[in-house]
C-alpha cells in the first residue's frame, strides 16, 4: 500500500509564519508606490482649469479687448463706451445657440466646456457634477468681477478684490469634504482656485499641499508681473 507524504502542522505553521512576515514588509511598499487618486485629480482638475481659462480669455467673440478703445483702460463717468481688460466683459455673447451675460456669463461658458453630469439642487447651475465624479462649486464666480475694473495681481497671499473662485471636490460627495487643515494636511478632498479677470490663475496659497500636488503645472507659481 502506497504512503502519501503530507505537510505536518508545524511546517504549515511555519510557512504561515514566512508568508505573514513577507506580506507585513512588502504591504507599506505597495502603499507607498500606490497612485494617491486625490493628487492625480487635483492635478487633472488644475489643468483642466487652465485649460479653458485660457481658451476662454483668448477668444475674442467672447471677451473682446476693449483698452485700446477706451483709452485709459478704466471706466470714465462721463464716458458711455465700456471698458474691459477680459472677463469684466459682461455683455451678452451667442455662443453655441445660447446667450452669455451678466454676472454668470463666465461661469456659464466655463461650465458648458465640462463634461456635465448633474447639478445640484438650488444651486442656479453654478454647482455640479462632472462625469469623472467631481464636484465642482462656480459660486465664486458669479459677479467676480465688477465692469471695467482693472485686474490686480497676485501679491504674496492677498489677493485683490476683482478676483473669482472656483472650489473643486475631487471625490464628490464622497470622502470627508473639506479643504486642507495644518492639523492633518494630508487629509483633505477639497480645494480652490483662484482667478483674474485678466486670465491669471493659481491654487490658493491656503491650499498649500494641493499646490504641491500640482507642481507640475508652472503656472500655479504666479510671477505678480
Amino acid at each position: 500500500m502506497r504512503r502519501f507524504k503530507g505537510f505536518t502542522l508545524t511546517e504549515l505553521m511555519i510557512a504561515l509564519a514566512v508568508i505573514g512576515i513577507l506580506v507585513a514588509v512588502v504591504t507599506p511598499a505597495i502603499m507607498r508606490t500606490r497612485p494617491n487618486k486625490n493628487k492625480m485629480m487635483i492635478k487633472k482638475t488644475f489643468y483642466t482649469t487652465e485649460q479653458i481659462v485660457s481658451s476662454l480669455i483668448n477668444d475674442e467673440r467672447l471677451y473682446p479687448d476693449m483698452r485700446d478703445a477706451c483709452g485709459t483702460g478704466v471706466v470714465s463717468g462721463a464716458s458711455d463706451i465700456y471698458c474691459a481688460y477680459g472677463f469684466d466683459y459682461k455683455e451678452p455673447v451667442e455662443y453655441e445657440g445660447e446667450t452669455y451675460s451678466g454676472d454668470t456669463k463666465f461661469a456659464k461658458l466655463f461650465k458648458n466646456r465640462l463634461n456635465v453630469k448633474s447639478e445640484v439642487a438650488g444651486s442656479n447651475g453654478l454647482e455640479f457634477y462632472t462625469t469623472d465624479g467631481v464636484r465642482w462649486n462656480l459660486n465664486g464666480l458669479d459677479g467676480a468681477w465688477p465692469a471695467g475694473q482693472v485686474p490686480g495681481k497676485f501679491e504674496g497671499s492677498t489677493a485683490p478684490s476683482n478676483i473669482g473662485t472656483i472650489l473643486i471636490d475631487v471625490d464628490g460627495s464622497a470622502g470627508i469634504n473639506k479643504r486642507q487643515k495644518e492639523s492633518d494636511a494630508d487629509s483633505f478632498d477639497q480645494y480652490q482656485i483662484q482667478i483674474l479677470s485678466n486670465g491669471k490663475l493659481r491654487i490658493n496659497p491656503e491650499d498649500a499641499k494641493a499646490v504641491e500636488y500640482a507642481t507640475i503645472n508652472t503656472a500655479i507659481r504666479d510671477s505678480s508681473s
